[in-house]
């Protein structure tokens, strides 16, 4: 099945959003901040990392102590008052992604994982083991893997889509509720391939020519739990973001030396 919907005005959601700070805005927070406000949500944003990145500025990292970031979560999850939705992108390191385990324990709203492992330029942005980022997948509701992301995760190439279909099924086998397997690194249309206990559903749109911008990842995963947090249901979610998602790659332009997402 293959759903192609929009995202409407609706009554402001509230999400949490846990990440590294992208100076640029290109990815991470302040891409959450920028998607959530876009889309005409209220984020709560709780720092995994300080980073400089871009074409700008040197490549360093600098991760906070898991107790801060757990304090943080623990106060950004009490200011929505357990409703809403909560988006995770860069943890930084198997500390910090343990502590945002446990930070979750009790959290019954919906909870979007983007595992992101490396910068578009390649710098590592995850200094870890697998096994804490696989802990952190089976706390969420969603996991949302690029290739190759879904191939350090299971420890073998995914590279083609039917890859990608079984990539989804074993990460599935692992305990993760739901994984949507990101196509963008596929040949032909972008297609990205949910599974979830519904069964298998594919969503594609177009491949779109010129640069790839930053952050689409990052955009994508707060695009869903916007989703989510509006009540949304899981399919209809991922659909709608990635048809926002689309229209904010047409958009794309060049800001300080990187292609930036246009609105959507």
């Amino acid at each position: 099945m293959i759903l192609h919907v929009g995202i409407e005005a609706e009554s402001a959601a509230r999400i949490v959003a846990v990440g590294g700070l992208d100076p640029g805005a290109g990815a991470g927070l302040a891409r959450d901040l920028l998607t959530a406000s876009t889309l005409g949500a209220r984020a709560t944003l709780v720092g995994t990392a300080w980073t400089e990145q871009g074409a700008l500025s040197d490549r360093t990292i600098e991760a906070r102590p898991a107790e801060r970031v757990s304090a943080a979560l623990a106060a950004a999850l009490a200011r929505i008052g357990g409703t809403g939705a909560v988006k995770i992108g860069m943890v930084a390191t198997a500390a910090i992604a343990n502590a945002l385990d446990q930070g979750l324990v009790n959290y019954a709203g919906a909870v979007v994982y983007d595992p992101v492992l490396r910068a578009s330029s390649g710098d590592a942005l995850y200094d870890g083991d697998r096994q804490s980022v696989l802990a952190l997948a089976r706390r969420s509701t969603l996991l949302t893997p690029n290739l190759a992301e879904a191939a350090w995760l299971l420890g073998r190439p995914v590279k083609t889509e039917a890859d990608a279909r079984a990539a989804g099924r074993a990460l599935r086998e692992l305990g993760i509720r739901a994984v949507l397997v990101k196509g963008g690194h596929l040949q032909g249309a972008a297609t990205d391939i949910l599974l979830s206990p519904a069964g298998e559903t594919l969503f594609s749109s177009p491949r779109i020519a010129g640069p790839s911008p930053r952050g689409t990842g990052c955009a994508l995963a707060t695009a869903i739990a916007v989703g989510l947090a509006r009540g949304e249901a899981l399919d209809c979610s991922v659909a709608a973001a990635k048809a926002w998602l689309h229209r904010g790659i047409e958009q794309a332009q060049p800001v300080a030396g990187e292609h930036q997402l246009g609105s959507g």
